[in-house]
């Protein structure tokens, strides 16, 4: 019977690098539910951007910059944690690091005008986020199935923050509302909730 420590070992090794194939089959769901996502919010929604020309381009810019960002460090880090052996401290800090920029804007929202956390549309905003978060986290599921992880917990919580943050670039172009605050309670706790289900998900879903 093979020793699965001398298999991880000599992955290591090898540097772990899929062939091709391998990152293809790892980018096609995420590719794939990152455009089932937008494609099915410009379909149901209106007003794409409409906000843009009352508040100008810098909440909008905010939501859809922290959503772009978050997407593109947890699909980074989601390959790396499939490649065994890499180390993976650096690329979890990166998937904080947008976290840590968006409380300190709240921090100087709350300094200098107070909270704003109200928005009138806030129930099709969690909807948008309860609907699109899980789709997105079963194809970066899928993706890292693919691949050879063995942190489960830890793989099952960047696709968690991938998941949330496919939604929320789906749906920021069509969200009105201003504020870091109503960013920080209607995408940021919807997101980090995805993380907490992949995280507690992770190793039944991931399981080899």
């Amino acid at each position: 019977m093979t020793d699965i420590n001398s298999v991880l070992d000599q992955l290591a090794s090898e540097g772990a690098s899929p062939p091709s194939s391998g990152k293809l089959r790892f980018a096609g769901p995420l590719l794939a539910v990152l455009a089932l996502c937008a494609v099915g919010a410009a379909l149901i929604l209106d007003g794409a951007f409409a906000s843009m020309a009352r508040d100008g381009m810098g909440p909008i810019a905010v939501k859809w910059g922290f959503s772009l960002i978050l997407l593109g460090l947890s699909a980074v880090a989601l390959f790396v944690l499939g490649k065994p052996g890499r180390p993976t401290r650096a690329v979890m800090i990166g998937v904080a690091l947008p976290f840590v920029v968006i409380l300190t804007l709240f921090g100087v929202e709350i300094a200098t005008t107070g909270p704003m956390v109200y928005g009138e549309t806030w129930r099709q905003c969690l909807m948008a986020m309860s609907v699109m978060s899980p789709i997105a986290f079963v194809g970066a599921i899928y993706a890292a199935r693919s691949l050879a992880p063995t942190n489960l917990r830890r793989a099952g919580l960047v696709a968690g923050l991938f998941g949330g943050a496919v939604a929320m670039m789906a749906y920021a172009p069509f969200c009105p509302e201003r504020g870091v605050g109503y960013m920080v309670v209607f995408y940021l706790l919807p997101i980090l909730a995805m993380a907490a289900i992949g995280w507690a998900l992770g190793p039944r879903l991931l399981r080899w």
